[in-house]
Parts: structure tokens; sequence; C-alpha cells
């Protein structure tokens, strides 16, 4: 299920860090929670490190060359790219 999301015509950390405070706000206590995403360089980026960190996260990513690992949110951007 989606609790947040972000927007933009550039994957960049903002984007990542906008997407997580907005699943933050909606969800309201999120400490402990797992943040799953691939291996793409807004995840891996200070801005969205220090995001998890704010709100008491816990980041977890796929393996490299492991689709599988993230299957919706892959899924979820095709749709996108296609609309």
């Amino acid at each position: 299920r989606i609790v947040g999301y972000s927007i933009s015509d550039r994957m960049k950390a903002r984007l990542a860090v906008n997407a997580l405070d907005n699943a933050a706000s909606r969800r309201g206590d999120v400490a402990g929670c797992i943040v799953h995403s691939d291996r793409g360089s807004q995840f891996r980026s200070r801005k969205f490190v220090h995001a998890l960190n704010r709100h008491h996260l816990i980041g977890s990513m796929g393996k490299v060359g492991a689709a599988g690992d993230n299957a919706a949110m892959e899924s979820f951007f095709a749709l996108l790219q296609k609309n």
C-alpha cells in the first residue's frame, strides 16, 4: 500500500525525501518502520539518510541486480512511465 508520494520530472534526493516526509506525516508514529527501496542514488543520498534518521526509520535496500526485491514499486513506476 502506498502511504506517501511525491511527483517530479526528475529523480532527485529531494523527491525521495518529500515522499518520505509525506508518508510520515500521514501515518503518524513511524519510528522503527522499515523503508525498502532500490539502490538509486536518491535513496543513498545524505538528505534521504538524514530524513530516515529524523523519523527514526530503518532503511533497507535490495541487492544489486535483484529487481524482484522491489517488484511492487518497479511495477508501479512502470505504470507511471506509460501514462
